[in-house]
């Protein structure tokens, strides 16, 4: 077998959680997310690794989901019911299609927004557009005094704009690509 046939297999395998991990946040749930990576792995099955092309790399990956992804919507019921506090997860729900997607590829799995454009399929312009709009639906956000971050760590603002009552002690997550 050609060297260049064990890159794909190279590829899936390395990024495979950073897919899953996209997949979840932008459709909201593990099932749904996790059906979708399945469809993107039964594609490569069924058509063969040849259909990411020889230089193939994270993005034309990405790429293959949205195709995927654009290609129909599944229902799965999934859903847990929205929290009195707006997390992250929440928010991303809110937010249309378009922006959930432009802020993940950039934020979350750092795709540079001419990549992101690239996996999209989108002018470059509009996605920095969705992404900025989507940034500023964040900042709205923490602006409106609570935001749960991760589980049921919340993060209470003050009504003045001075200093986080509580931090989580990681000082990453969510928040963090979002300035």
């Amino acid at each position: 077998m050609p060297a260049h046939r064990s890159a794909p297999a190279d590829l899936i395998t390395e990024q495979l959680p950073c897919l899953r991990r996209y997949a979840r946040a932008l459709t909201g749930s593990a099932i749904s997310g996790d059906a979708y990576v399945r469809m993107v792995l039964e594609t490569l099955v069924q058509d063969g690794m040849d259909v990411l092309g020889e230089d193939a790399d994270r993005g034309t990956l990405f790429r293959l989901f949205h195709r995927i992804y654009a290609g129909g919507h599944l229902e799965l019921g999934d859903e847990s019911p929205v929290p009195d506090t707006m997390g992250p997860g929440a928010l991303l729900r809110t937010l249309p299609c378009e922006r959930r997607e432009a802020l993940l590829l950039t934020a979350v799995e750092g795709f540079t927004p001419d990549e992101a454009a690239w996996i999209l399929g989108l002018p470059l312009d509009m996605v920095e557009h969705q992404t900025n709009l989507a940034r500023q639906a964040f900042r709205d956000g923490l602006r409106s005094g609570t935001l749960m971050l991760e589980d049921d760590m919340t993060i209470r603002l003050p009504q003045a704009g001075g200093v986080l009552s509580h931090v989580p002690a990681s000082g990453g997550g969510w928040g963090a690509g979002l300035q």
